[in-house]
């Protein structure tokens, strides 16, 4: 009959499973027995339900003391699994339920074949069934256990060698070796007469590869499907199906050996529900294979890098990786080539070593480089970094590069924010530019003030190197009917970089400064020329006009004139446009000479100390009629050397005066 049902190992069997023998728990310091049970796989066996598994149970004395009486027989977890289906044999005698042997001597060994038939009508919870072969001494003493498991199914898959090994090769990424996987139906029905005969069966059974990456399995049977691996729709009785298949080493696996698993599991297609599928337990079909070493290298995390300095100096980094691309652990020396590295510019430590790499490894560091404040627009640094394998030529090479970004700066400064001229005059403002910037830019100048100043800049831009000056120049004409003093009011001048961000912006003032002009003439009706008699006095008037914009403090003074003459005031305020007399006062003594003309002029002298000369001013002494006077002669005596000398040259200074006179 087929086994109707398959369900899958829990995870709590799993973990009970035993790979050998529980070793016994001696009687006492002097005995040991140690039981192991194996079977067609480790402690596994396989049959379906009336079929049979095998077990070899091996018992050895390794104490110091015989055993007698030593009796062995099976335990199932479920009364429906009966002791009566479970035979012993020791090649010469075969016994069911138990197996009695007589004697064990101290260092001996007793192997038994354990047979275990899938009785009609067994519960299974799983199909995986724990049987546990006791061994008791003559006492009736627990002295050892061994544990198998009965695998109950319809099919099993394995390795076309097995128990043996196929050939293990050693692979190279290409190669392909070929091997074969079989499948043999196992399933039993019981005759009438006790006996069994081979059976059909209609499990859905498939072969699929499971085994790690990098591996590729390939066959021309039509029954293999490239993804799912080998299909069979049922099987025929006491058939065996084999797959040639071919495996190739197709990716970056771990160098040395490895297996290549084909999980092997079925699904019953009569049972209404579908099942749960059947899963073979690990390790009958499996392949042994081997990867050979291979070498290679590869980097990562460089690239390009831009700086911006508009803060100051800054750092760049790189989160620098070197992966082992080969299959087997590494070293990587690595080389830098800094050379273009810019002077002034501070690359941080390099390592020379990755150290050791493992497979699919990676080596991971950091590369900074700090760029100064003051790096220029688009200055380039470049460094390499190259990686070289330990055990192979390869290598791997990658580029950091760094540029440096232009940033935007100006400062205007002006010689002289405020200026003045005489009205109708230009006076010129000088400004300085500053690009405070790291590269060449081009700074609109725009001015904004009073347009009756015609304020003007001498160019509409200015193009400056990175951290260098240019000038240009403002230009304010003062209207020329500004009064002194009068100013512009503020005129702006304001300088934008290229990016429109960096501005600066000065402000400037033009005033009208004093014109001094200062006019004298002629009072109205006279030409200046007076006539003046002795002992009398006549006044001459100028009239005085400032031709200035603003209020003079003029100083009079009169040159070439008699000692009889004077001015009315000395000093002289006079508003702009403003006429205002003089007035020279002639008061000849009896000095001044009858008859002769004195011609003499003003001098006004500005605030500024412009001197104005007035037109000539003339005055007649008026001829005066005298009686001759006789001169009368005084002789005074003289001493030498006496203090009568002086009053003699007196009287004598005096006659001559006199005479003088009288010849006029």
């Amino acid at each position: 009959m087929e086994i109707n049902k398959r369900q899958t190992l829990p995870f709590v069997a799993a973990i009970l499973m035993v790979v050998s023998a529980f070793a016994f728990t001696p009687v006492s310091a002097e005995t040991s027995l140690s039981a192991d049970a194996s079977g067609l796989y480790n402690n596994y066996s396989f049959a379906s339900v009336n079929g049979t598994a095998e077990y070899t149970l091996t018992l050895t004395n390794d104490g110091d003391s015989d055993f007698t009486d030593l009796l062995i027989y099976p335990e199932f977890q479920h009364m429906s699994w009966l002791a009566e289906n479970v035979s012993f044999s020791d090649g010469s005698t075969t016994e069911t339920v138990s197996f009695q042997i007589a004697s064990l001597a101290a260092g001996a060994a007793q192997q038994l074949t354990v047979s275990v038939t899938v009785g009609q009508g067994v519960q299974m919870d799983y199909p995986e069934v724990f049987m546990a072969l006791h061994v008791d001494d003559g006492s009736g003493a627990r002295v050892g256990t061994a544990e198998v498991i009965i695998v109950v199914t319809n099919w099993i898959a394995y390795e076309s060698n097995y128990p043996s090994q196929p050939t293990v090769y050693d692979y190279a990424i290409g190669d392909k070796h070929d091997y074969q996987l079989t499948v043999d139906n196992i399933a039993v029905t019981k005759n009438f007469d006790n006996t069994t005969s081979p059976m059909a069966i209609r499990d859905v059974i498939q072969v699929q590869f499971s085994g790690i990456s990098g591996w590729t399995v390939m066959s021309d049977d039509e029954t293999w499907h490239p993804f799912y691996g080998g299909q069979l729709e049922g099987m025929d009785a006491d058939y065996s199906n084999t797959w040639n298949i071919s495996i190739e080493l197709t990716g970056n696996v771990r160098a040395g050996p490895d297996v290549i698993n084909f999980q092997a599991s079925s699904t019953d297609p009569d049972d209404p529900m579908g099942g749960m599928p059947y899963f073979q337990p690990y390790g009958l079909s499996v392949v042994p294979v081997s990867a050979s070493a291979w070498y290679g290298v590869g980097v990562s995390g460089s690239g390009m890098r831009n700086a911006d300095l508009s803060d100051g100096s800054t750092i760049k980094n790189w989160d620098v990786g070197v992966h082992n691309l080969g299959n087997a652990e590494d070293t990587y020396s690595l080389t830098w080539d800094v050379t273009g590295v810019p002077l002034g510019w501070t690359v941080s430590a390099l390592p020379d070593t990755s150290g050791g790499v493992g497979w699919q490894g990676t080596s991971s560091f950091e590369v900074a480089v700090t760029v100064p404040a003051d790096a220029l627009s688009g200055t380039h640094c470049l460094f390499t970094m190259r990686a070289d394998s330990a055990n192979s030529e390869a290598n791997a090479t990658q580029t950091f590069e760094i540029v440096a970004d232009q940033h935007y700066g100006v400062a205007l400064s002006v010689g002289a924010d405020s200026k003045e001229a005489e009205p109708g005059a230009t006076v010129d403002f000088s400004f300085d530019v500053s690009n405070t910037g790291n590269g060449e830019d081009t700074f609109a100048i725009v001015v904004d003030g009073n347009p009756a100043w015609n304020p003007t800049a001498s160019q509409s831009d200015i193009t400056i190197g990175a951290v260098s000056n240019g000038q240009f120049i403002v230009s304010v004409t003062v209207p020329a009917d500004r009064d002194a003093g009068s100013d512009s009011g503020e005129i702006s001048v304001t300088v934008t970089s290229s990016d429109n961000k960096a501005v600066d912006s000065l402000n400037i003032t033009a005033a009208a400064s004093q014109v001094y002009d200062i006019s004298l003439h002629h009072y109205s009706g006279s030409d200046g020329n007076v006539i003046v008699s002795q002992d009398t006095s006549l006044q001459i008037k100028l009239n005085v006009t400032n031709d200035g914009n603003g209020v003079d403090t003029l100083t009079l003074s009169l040159t070439n004139a008699p000692s009889w003459a004077t001015l009315g005031a000395e000093t002289l305020a006079i508003g702009q446009g403003q006429t205002m007399a003089i007035i020279v006062t002639l008061s000849p003594d009896t000095a001044a000479l009858s008859g002769r003309d004195y011609t003499f002029q003003v001098v006004a002298t500005s605030a500024d100390g412009s001197e104005w000369t007035s037109p000539d001013m003339t005055a007649e002494i008026e001829v005066k009629e005298t009686e001759g006077e006789e001169v009368v002669e005084e002789k005074v005596e003289t001493e030498d050397d006496s203090p009568g000398f002086g009053v003699f040259a007196s009287l004598l200074a005096f006659a001559f005066v006199v005479f003088n006179r009288r010849k006029d």
